[in-house]
């Protein structure tokens, strides 16, 4: 072919016009300009990190890559050779060609390769350059979702060095950043497996390349392919310089790859635990929102903590909308979004290497999205976040299990299985009175003697053992636990109707002890005659009015939330709230909505005199606690002095017999028969 009637996009190509046979490609190495470098013993070059003055974009595509095709020509593949044209074209047609800078592919070599993979599947994949065309049918065959023609190996080898170089062009400061227009694509292949449309694990073995020649000490490879990348997560998953982060489709591991590995419970092993970071949508259809929360919420945290020395993008954009096989979508200015975010990590040293995406429009318009924030251009504005409840539920999960491991993830995660081992040993085993009058004697002896709030936690803590065999849950976070009492019931784990109950004790001390005893007390008998499970709240504050307490108080109970009610195969969950600290229960409420909306039944508060707490503004969340509320409010109380009612606040009643000025305990024990009545009523006659 002559110069004359190239494409536009065959123009980046160092070779000469006529295509090479295959002997001329076996072991050529194309030689990068300007570059400083020396060449080691062992015959591989060493490059010297050099300073850079102004942001430059490196850019790899061979037109080569495209030699690699189904051998079908009449049949359609979605890994089309056209994925890699119609990439280079858009760009062409933007102007952002000529701002780019030009980085040679080359053909990886068998030692950079056998980083990832065995000598087996290197061998393997080589030899299918001289296969007949029914050889090459068969073994195609032979592999998960692969075509082979005699051209693949060599494909396969110039997209894994085009890879390769790009990112070294970063280490060493000759560019910024870059593009790696390359294909076949890598994430799927394994150490001893071809899969997925991928023969070499390019993102894979450059990672290892870097740490094993060129002295890159961390990295973080993220993953938004649609797909789980089942292999670059194999072949860095005991490895804590290297953090795997992959937000795909899961569908409870029915989408492909098919395998549980993909889930969030898999999150490194050894010193790597943790570095593996898996955020499984439970279905297609996800959104810019979405994919915007799940970067905020977990991946920016841990990129910031972890600190790399580089990002590498395995940069499929078959999450893009119209894409046929992801179902997703994705825009051009999410992916905009998610690339300008990442360019504040590793001083900007970014690399996004091209993996899947099968509608050629969807990704041009992706790619060049991305392509113009890697220039220097700001990415154009996303709407409004709103995250979808199976998006919300599934980071949380995410969070729930990685914030063992970043301590720049919230929640917090608490390592309370010990706790809950011993709880469950000591509510059922024989002799449980003497055991447990031990442990119960051992947190109170020795305290008699210091101040009258603590004298009478003490006392409580003994009382509600003997009275209701409750205990003390099991919470491990000291800080917690230093202002709150919080005990459970022992048929926490078995009874399907939970109650939270959330009450403080100091601000009616000062009246009456005996009534602020009596009137918590009264509730816990009903619950516990009842066979239902509490976990009660004695909230105790050193300063009720500061922030600082409600503060607390929120963490606690967004803490009890994840480490016992989510523990617990309860199908009915009450918030029962009485004074200030029903103001927690709302932000409980606000923060866990999915989860709330699926397993609590009902809220009942007794507000303080101050305020009516307020659900967050999300209209799904204000019409379900409107409809699921009883919020008793006294006659007196500024909140009926409202021109307009509003269902951020609940349904909100007048007590029996109107109560004016009253002690909150006084209200609340005024209402008990009113509010288990309206319990009856949310079970629709299902026996509490």
């Amino acid at each position: 072919m002559s110069v004359e009637n190239m494409d536009v996009e065959e123009l980046y190509v160092v070779v000469d016009s006529n295509k090479p046979n295959l002997n001329e490609r076996t072991n050529r190495t194309l030689k990068r300009p300007g570059l400083d470098s020396q060449t080691t013993t062992n015959g591989i070059e060493k490059y010297h990190p050099q300073p850079f003055k102004e942001s430059r974009t490196g850019f790899v595509y061979d037109i080569r890559m495209r030699y690699h095709g189904n051998l079908h020509e009449g049949e359609y593949h979605p890994e089309d050779p056209s994925r890699i044209s119609g990439i280079a074209k858009i760009l062409e047609t933007y102007n952002c060609t000529e701002r780019l800078v030009k980085i040679p592919a080359r053909e990886a070599t068998k030692e950079e390769v056998c980083l990832v993979h065995s000598v087996k599947h290197w061998n393997e994949v080589d030899k299918t350059a001289g296969m007949k065309f029914e050889q090459l049918v068969e073994t195609g065959d032979q592999y998960n979702s692969v075509y082979l023609n005699n051209d693949s190996a060599f494909c396969a080898r110039l997209a894994c060095g085009g890879v390769i170089e790009l990112c070294k062009a970063v280490m060493q400061g000759t560019v910024t950043n870059g593009f790696a227009n390359v294909r076949p694509p890598g994430h799927h292949a394994e150490p001893e497996e071809a899969m997925g449309f991928c023969l070499f694990n390019n993102v894979a073995v450059t990672a290892k390349c870097l740490r094993e020649y060129h002295h890159v000490n961390k990295i973080l490879i993220l993953d938004w392919d649609i797909h789980h990348g089942n292999g670059t997560q194999k072949a860095f998953y005991n490895d804590p310089n290297v953090v795997y982060c992959s937000i795909h489709r899961y569908e409870n591991g029915e989408f492909y790859p098919g395998s549980e590995q993909a889930n969030y419970t898999y999150f490194g092993s050894g010193e790597a635990k943790g570095k593996t970071i898996n955020i499984p949508w439970p279905r297609a259809g996800m959104y810019d929102s979405d994919y915007i929360y799940a970067f905020d919420k977990v991946v920016m945290p841990i990129a910031d903590e972890f600190s790399p020395d580089i990002v590498i993008v395995s940069a499929g954009f078959d999450a893009a909308e119209g894409d046929p096989i992801g179902e997703n979508h994705v825009s051009p200015i999410a992916f905009g979004h998610m690339t300008h975010r990442l360019k504040s990590i590793a001083n900007g040293r970014l690399v996004l290497a091209l993996e899947g995406g099968y509608n050629i429009d969807s990704i041009s318009r992706s790619a060049l999205a991305c392509v113009k924030v890697l220039l220097g251009e700001a990415p154009d504005r996303l709407p409004p976040i709103k995250p979808s409840k199976d998006c919300m539920e599934t980071v949380h999960n995410v969070l729930r299990v990685q914030s063992r491991y970043w301590k720049s993830l919230a929640p917090e995660h608490v390592e309370i299985a010990e706790g809950m081992r011993k709880l469950k040993y000591y509510c059922g085993r024989k002799g449980c009175d003497q055991d447990m009058g031990a442990v119960i004697k051992e947190r109170t002896l020795g305290k008699i003697a210091i101040d009258m709030t603590e004298m009478l936690k003490a006392y409580r803590v003994r009382y509600l053992y003997e009275t209701f065999r409750m205990v003390p849950a099991p919470i491990s976070n000291d800080h917690l636990k230093k202002f709150n009492q919080i005990t459970c019931s022992q048929n926490l784990f078995t009874s399907n109707i939970i109650f939270i109950f959330v009450h403080e004790t100091n601000r009616t001390w000062q009246v009456s002890i005996i009534s602020e005893i009596d009137s918590s007390l009264r509730f816990i008998d009903t619950i516990t005659k009842q066979d239902c499970a509490i976990i009660d709240i004695d909230f105790s504050p050193s300063n009720p009015g500061d922030s600082q307490s409600r503060h607390e108080l929120n963490e606690l109970l967004l803490y009890v939330w994840d480490n016992m009610i989510l523990h617990t195969a309860a199908r009915h969950v009450f918030l029962l709230g009485a004074g200030i600290g029903c103001a927690s229960l709302t932000n409980l409420i606000t923060e866990r909505e999915p989860m709330i909306l699926d397993r609590v039944g009902g809220v009942i508060m007794v507000p303080s005199e101050i305020e009516v707490p307020k659900v967050g503004r999300g209209t799904n969340l204000i019409d379900w606690y409107y409809e699921h509320s009883c919020i008793f409010v006294p006659g007196d109380h500024p909140y009926w002095d409202k021109k307009q009612k509003s269902k951020v606040f609940g349904r909100c009643k007048l007590p029996v017999g109107n109560i004016g000025a009253a002690p909150v305990s006084e209200i609340l024990d005024q209402c008990h028969q009113e509010i288990f009545r309206y319990v009856y009523t949310i079970l629709a006659g299902e026996e509490l």
